[in-house]
């Protein structure tokens, strides 16, 4: 069997991705990844941006199918072709048996930065949802005029929200890097600018992306997950960011508590609504 080494990485919709990793193909997704090895594979098939892995499978049932749409057609017609002309060749391979069987699925962990918009938006969600709350109450005290004062201030602070959570968040984790991390140097890979290496306690060579310029930067990561990795900043630009992540998230939580604050009070006495317009 034989492949070329230049087979491209196949990029669909939702971030999948289909590659060829040794004698298997490898589909990710964003929170799962699949390996089929090649001797499970009936063929590749092809249908405009869209690529069909179907399965080897006994004759008579239903023959399972792995699917990415929105791919380059130019890519997956040459990964399709190249792959499905070594696909004879595949030591074990038995087109007549469950192709299922083969294939090892497994269920990605979210990345830190996943999981940190995933906060911010589910507390920008909650900041949203009290503002709808707001506005509803306004609305049933009789003065729906309010909602047009409230609804670009609400906004405004719910934005505010999570700009200053997303700083913290960011100024929280290279304190903790910085402090109870490791820091090393990482020196520059002299044919790839921007590309520095550093080596973990498990002697493992790992990358970080950085334009500061250099033979080396200092790198602080995690001993535990050494891939965790920053660039320590100037204490002035970590101080500047918690400043403003404390002032943004402070106003903004501030803000939210009086709106709400003004609603129920507006509901119970909608002459104070009246009074203020």
């Amino acid at each position: 069997m034989s492949i070329t080494p230049s087979m491209p990485v196949v990029q669909g919709s939702k971030k999948a991705s289909l590659q060829l990793e040794g004698d298997a193909l490898l589909l990710s997704r964003p929170h799962e990844e699949a390996r089929i090895p090649l001797a499970a594979v009936e063929r590749i098939r092809t249908e405009g941006r869209t690529v069909t892995v179907e399965l080897t499978a006994p004759a008579g049932t239903t023959r399972y199918v792995h699917r990415i749409t929105g791919v380059s057609q130019a890519a997956a017609t040459m990964f399709a072709e190249t792959v499905n002309a070594a696909l004879p060749g595949t030591p074990g391979r038995d087109t007549t048996a469950d192709g299922t069987a083969l294939v090892e699925t497994r269920e990605l962990p979210l990345s830190r930065r996943s999981r940190k918009l995933r906060r911010v938006m589910w507390l920008s969600a909650g900041a949203f949802g009290l503002l709808v709350l707001s506005c509803a109450l306004v609305a049933a005290a009789g003065e729906p005029v309010a909602v047009i004062v409230l609804v670009p201030g609400g906004l405004v602070l719910i934005a505010a929200l999570a700009l200053g959570a997303n700083a913290l968040a960011n100024w929280y984790r290279e304190w903790r890097l910085i402090r109870h991390g490791i820091t090393t140097f990482a020196a520059e890979v002299p044919d790839r600018p921007g590309m520095y290496l550093y080596t973990d306690p498990a002697g493992l060579i790992r990358h970080v992306f950085t334009w500061a310029g250099g033979i080396a930067v200092k790198v602080s990561y995690d001993p535990v997950d050494p891939g965790n990795v920053v660039l320590p900043r100037a204490a002035l630009f970590r101080r500047g960011e918690l400043a403003l992540g404390l002032f943004c998230t402070v106003l903004a939580l501030a803000g939210l508590a009086g709106t709400v604050a003004w609603a129920v009070i507006g509901f119970m006495h909608p002459e104070s609504i009246a009074d203020a317009f």
